[in-house]
């Protein structure tokens, strides 16, 4: 038997980035008020077109059996009227509208903007939308289409700036702000309900659909004054009614941020995320529940960690929330007095997920090895999936084993780490360390496009995963501890958990590799500058000068948390925790990756590292997008992403294949 599995596995394909990037991923779970269907957004790379491929798909409930609803490729964000006759899809910017049973589908905005996150309200009457433009024009688009098209035409790419955030992400924001408008469901005149100096939803928040309406059609949206956006975290939840009056806020005595406002079936009850400190963006999320005939709020702290998603039960009698523990997503029951218990006693694997009428969960489930596809869950069963997008592509792929590694860090705490490697290693392997970003994240057991394991994994690594202090999941105290210590004892936890996995019987010592991005690449570049234990580094959109890092990104809340304020009210911390204060230890070959518009950690971050090396007379080497932000996102330049990537690690973890990685 033991030989016949062997046999078997030395059969399958191994998995390379070509494969990934022909993966199909299921997101965007929406269930249908009757409870027949799901709908899904399906995306897939397209190497031809370098776009991905996004379509909306139904799955029929409780069967899931599958049918494609668009074809043209660009379409997502489907929400289902209160009828479950029509889908409202986002088709190429713009809003369209689909009958379930055929009928012409038709796009009910053409607006120069753009529309995006359409919403019903509940009566089926009128929908909610987001929209870019010229806070002096507002609603009128003929104003905010002539204001581009004078930009355009003048040739003038100079920009004047006045105030912060001048960009934000990948975007120059060209004097723009995101609105939220109103117009009869059955298309119609447009109207601005936010027609203010500021963003609505707040970029904050991250845009999208972060509004609700009420039952009585008002809408709640999420948002901030526009004066401190730059250095407050500060965000509110307004009330605003659909048909005229200004906004009324109705969390004015948080100072931190309140976020995904849910009011009930019922209209009784208002839900909301919500952090407590003002500046601190990975400050817990915890649920909130508002009676809004009483005006008694409950917050809901799921054992010390965040709450993500989470949606209301149909009867109104409480919600099912996402939460993320130990690199895991377990979904649970909240009750409206606070009480919380496990949903399910194994965790989901995803974040993304909605209820049908009689309480099942319908998730978008995924792990290290393993694509998003959606799963049923009953209360306190199994999951059983009801999608199989991935199954005659992955039936023929090895995507290697998946297992845990606790090591005892310094101040006594436990470490976890996924430990992923091929499954049939003829032999021992070299290690390769991935170093995760925020710092606040967290290695999860969860699908990735940019830092897939497997892929790794299968390019013939034991691939070393570690949830540092400061990643998530494992209470806020853990998650806390890294402010002000970017580089002790999260780098300390790297180094203890790199020193049990090249104790593992499958591990070859001296050929180990370390690579990360973001948080990742600060780290990468830090690492640099205190050891040469490595043979290798990656170091991807990393922080290598905290002073400049300062002076040119876009959200000032996190340094100043970060590091106890501004570089000139504590200079000796910003020097102190620079890897740029260490260049004179740099010894280890080192490939950086930049991307010009990364307006997080801008190019100057990688071309100063380049430059530290090259001065240094340290092997090194700069891989640079000029069109690509703080993540590689097309196609093509992800899959020369990974090709060069991998052949820079072969070539110093495998020196056998020095030859391979020269440009």
């Amino acid at each position: 038997m033991a030989t016949l599995l062997l046999a078997v596995l030395l059969a399958l394909r191994p998995f390379t980035p070509e494969e990934l990037l022909a993966t199909r991923r299921a997101d965007d779970v929406q269930v249908s008020p009757d409870g027949r269907w799901a709908s899904i957004t399906v995306r897939q790379k397209n190497l031809q077109t370098n776009k991905d491929d996004k379509d909306i798909w139904l799955l029929s409930l409780p069967s899931g059996q599958p049918r494609q609803f668009t074809r043209n490729g660009r379409s997502e964000h489907a929400r289902w009227s209160p009828d479950s006759r029509q889908l409202l899809i986002v088709r190429e910017s713009q809003l369209w509208l689909y009958d379930l049973n055929g009928g012409d589908a038709h796009a009910i905005t053409a607006l120069s903007g753009g529309a995006d996150a359409g919403v019903f309200s509940p009566d089926g009457r009128w929908i909610a939308f987001s929209s870019e433009v010229y806070p002096q024009c507002g609603g009128n688009d003929a104003c905010n289409k002539e204001r581009k098209e004078q930009h355009d035409k003048s040739g003038v790419q100079a920009r004047i700036v006045d105030h912060l955030f001048a960009r934000h992400w990948t975007e120059w924001k060209e004097g723009k702000r995101t609105h939220v408008f109103v117009m009869p469901a059955g298309g119609g005149p447009v109207r601005d309900v936010t027609p203010l100096d500021s963003d609505w939803p707040s970029v904050r928040v991250g845009g999208g659909d972060d509004f609700r309406f009420t039952p009585d059609g008002e809408l709640i949206i999420s948002s901030k004054p526009a004066q401190r956006e730059a250095w407050s975290t500060n965000g509110d939840l307004w009330l605003i009614d659909r048909n005229a009056g200004p906004p009324r806020n109705l969390t004015t005595d948080n100072h931190g941020d309140d976020a995904q406002p849910r009011p009930s079936p019922d209209g009784r009850y208002l839900a909301w995320t919500s952090q407590a400190r003002d500046g601190y963006e990975s400050d817990q999320w915890k649920l909130k529940i508002q009676d809004r005939q009483t005006g008694r709020i409950v917050a809901v702290d799921v054992d010390g960690d965040d709450v993500g998603n989470f949606v209301w039960r149909r009867d109104s009698k409480g919600l099912v929330a996402s939460v993320g523990q130990k690199a895991r997503h377990w979904l649970y029951a909240v009750s409206l007095e606070g009480k919380y218990r496990r949903f399910t006693e194994v965790p989901v694997g995803g974040g993304d997920f909605d209820l049908t009428p009689d309480g099942i969960a319908i998730v978008a489930a995924a792990a290290l090895t393993r694509p998003p596809e959606i799963v049923a869950v009953k209360p306190g069963a199994q999951a059983v999936r009801i999608s199989r997008f991935n199954d005659e592509q992955y039936k023929e792929l090895n995507l290697g084993t998946v297992e845990e590694l606790w090591v005892d860090a310094k101040d006594g705490t436990k470490v976890r780490s996924f430990v992923v490697r091929p499954a049939n290693p003829a032999a021992k392997l070299p290690l390769l360390v991935l170093i995760h970003g925020g710092p606040q994240g967290s290695w999860e057991d969860a699908w990735s496009m940019r830092w897939n394991a497997a892929v790794f994994a299968a390019r013939g690594y034991v691939v070393l995963l570690t949830d540092f202090h400061g990643s998530t999941g494992y209470g806020q105290k853990f998650k806390e501890q890294i402010s002000g210590d970017w580089g002790g004892l999260a780098y300390d936890d790297v180094m203890r958990a790199t020193d049990a996995a090249e104790k593992l019987s499958f591990v070859e010592t001296g050929h180990t590799c370390a690579a990360g991005a973001s948080y990742g690449g600060y780290m990468i570049d830090w690492i640099a500058g205190h050891t040469d234990r490595f043979k290798c580094l990656v170091s991807h959109d990393g922080v290598f000068d905290l002073v400049s890092e300062y002076g040119s990104t876009e959200e000032l809340w996190f340094p100043e948390w970060e590091f106890r304020g501004p570089p000139w009210e504590n200079p000796d911390l910003y020097r102190r925790l620079s890897p740029s204060s260490y260049v004179q230890n740099f010894k280890t070959p080192t490939l950086v990756v930049q991307g010009e518009l990364d307006f997080r950690v801008p190019v100057e971050q990688g071309l100063g590292m380049f430059t530290a090396l090259q001065r240094r007379g340290v092997e090194s080497r700069i891989l640079y997008f000029p069109d690509e932000g703080h993540w590689v996102l097309k196609p093509r330049n992800s899959q020369l992403w990974y090709r060069t990537v991998l052949d820079w690690i072969d070539a110093h973890a495998k020196p056998r294949n020095k030859q391979a990685s020269r440009p």
